[in-house]
């Protein structure tokens, strides 16, 4: 993963990055090949491609998407005890997911939750109403392709590296406020 891409992911996701609900995300299985964890930040290294490849590097632009990428898939942990199907995971887990944003984040961004809502379009009829739903879906699809033919966005290193990068930006935070 390039720096660049890593920088603005710790920049905008730190603090979901180090919850311990995201930090739980790498115990489950997605895609039969990866954890929600790995997929996430592989979807998140995406869609941040996505946005400097065309120019999409405001602020407000690049905080949204980087929240609903790192949050759209947190309401498939437990799906073995809430779901009774891969059908009924599909349609539920979207709203569990923003509902999960919400209580880790505090927030309530339309913008971020419209994308997590909308990510599975067009599986799911609801498509995204904002340019940061569009992208995660895309990212989305991105990521769970690579993921089936072996071919990862993000690897074990990347991870790592991505996990430590934000702890020290956390604790350089917290050394300068003291």
């Amino acid at each position: 993963m390039k720096d660049e891409i890593r920088d603005i992911i710790v920049k905008y996701g730190k603090d979901i990055l180090l919850s311990d609900e995201f930090q739980e995300t790498f115990s489950q299985t997605h895609h039969m090949s990866t954890t929600v964890g790995d997929h996430t930040l592989g979807v998140a290294a995406e869609a941040v491609k996505i946005c400097l490849r065309h120019g999409l590097t405001d602020d407000e632009t690049l905080r949204n998407t980087v929240a609903a990428s790192l949050c759209h898939d947190l309401g498939i942990m437990g799906r073995e005890e809430k779901f009774n199907n891969n059908v009924q995971c599909l349609v539920r887990h979207p709203k569990q997911s923003a509902e999960s944003y919400i209580s880790m984040t505090g927030e309530q961004n339309e913008r971020v939750l419209d994308s997590i809502l909308c990510h599975m379009f067009p599986l799911k009829i609801r498509f995204p109403r904002y340019k940061e739903g569009w992208i995660l879906t895309l990212a989305d699809k991105i990521g769970a392709s690579r993921e089936k033919i072996g071919r990862p966005s993000v690897t074990a290193s990347d991870r790592d590296e991505l996990m430590r990068a934000a702890s020290r930006f956390i604790k350089r935070a917290r050394d300068e406020d003291c």
